[in-house]
């Protein structure tokens, strides 16, 4: 039997938001647990050693959240069901909606109607809602205890703590919190972000026999300014500033670039001529996407809910501030774009 306790990672900035975080965690009780120098430096780690080692007795499970979360209704009774699912595993129950590894394979995941997304074990784990069985809460708890708090983020130690003891982490589709889009309290972190997939208004579901298991894969799709570029899985840093262009590096898709652009060009064809170069990069990521699940999930329509929410935060956090006023229903585009790529890739392989 699956029994969670919980801890809030608090500082006294946010003392406002507690109370109602509190009460959509219920019947959970997580423990607040305080930055214990909210005047120094700020550091997540600082903070996270101690939410870490704060166990129930007779847990079977820890669950420590940040204090800038909104859970999903129904947080509760969720998270006992994804973790009982995945009772060895980490959880994340959060992505943020541009990682350069993890948000692909969160997408990817919810095209493919996955209940959940293997994450990478080289990006940083998503800390906002992470759960551990006890045993490695506990390890992890002595793990973080011995770096100095200046290294300050928590997320980058425990993909490495995770990666070492040979931990698998998940996260789940969609989402079971969403970010509060409160300023971060750390310099040069991005304010106003959100998850990868979220949709409040649907339920997370997984059965244990019908899941959807998807292979992390050798490179990851990316829309940022208004730009698709592809990213090595193996080979490039993490956090690199400069993935490879769409178009350039399609041959590590399997794909021709010449015949994505063919397949979006009726699609393109009456746009107002400013418009088809932002149009183009939309197009490529959705094609590649769809035509990369294809070959991991025969049943896979790229049409639902859960896709929806996955392409609305990609448009909305990959293009640029000027494009996105003025392009018009990139999703759409975007759906059929995925679509297109699904049916091609099939058909290729039907052939």
């Amino acid at each position: 039997m699956i029994k969670i306790s919980a801890a809030i990672m608090h500082h006294p900035r946010r003392a406002d938001r507690i109370p109602a975080l509190v009460r959509a965690c219920a019947p959970l009780e997580p423990k607040v647990v305080s930055d214990p120098d909210p005047g120094g430096r700020p550091s997540p780690l600082r903070t996270a050693k101690r939410a870490w080692a704060a166990i129930e007795p007779g847990a079977t499970h820890h669950l420590v959240l940040q204090d800038d979360v909104k859970p999903a209704p129904g947080f509760a009774e969720q998270l006992n069901a994804a973790v009982g699912l995945r009772p060895e595993h980490g959880v994340s129950l959060f992505c943020l909606w541009h990682t350069p590894h993890n948000s692909y394979l969160v997408r990817r995941a919810a095209v493919a109607g996955a209940a959940y997304a293997p994450l990478s074990p080289y990006e940083w784990t998503p800390t906002q809602g992470f759960v551990l069985p006890v045993a490695e809460a506990r390890a992890l708890a002595e793990y973080l205890a011995g770096i100095p708090d200046e290294v300050q983020d928590d997320d980058e130690m425990i993909v490495i703590f995770c990666r070492e003891r040979g931990i698998p982490v998940v996260a789940t589709v969609p989402h079971l919190l969403d970010s509060g889009h409160d300023q971060s309290l750390v310099e040069g972190h991005h304010d106003g972000l959100r998850a990868a997939v979220y949709a409040p208004d649907l339920a997370w579901s997984g059965s244990p026999d019908a899941d959807v298991e998807l292979p992390p894969g050798s490179y990851g799709v990316e829309l940022h300014g208004s730009i698709c570029s592809i990213r090595r899985v193996h080979g490039d840093p993490v956090e690199h500033k400069f993935p490879w262009y769409w178009y350039d590096a399609c041959p590590l898709t399997g794909l021709d670039p010449d015949a994505v652009l063919d397949a979006g060009a009726p699609h393109l064809a009456g746009l107002p001529a400013g418009l088809v170069a932002v149009m183009s990069e939309v197009w490529a990521a959705g094609y590649l996407l769809g035509a990369d699940v294809a070959g991991l999930a025969p049943d896979a329509t790229g049409d639902g809910p859960l896709v929806h929410a996955a392409l609305s935060s990609w448009i909305d956090q990959g293009l640029a501030a000027e494009d996105r006023a003025a392009s018009g229903d990139c999703v759409s585009l975007a759906t059929a774009a995925l679509k297109q790529g699904i049916r091609d890739r099939r058909s290729v392989h039907a052939s």
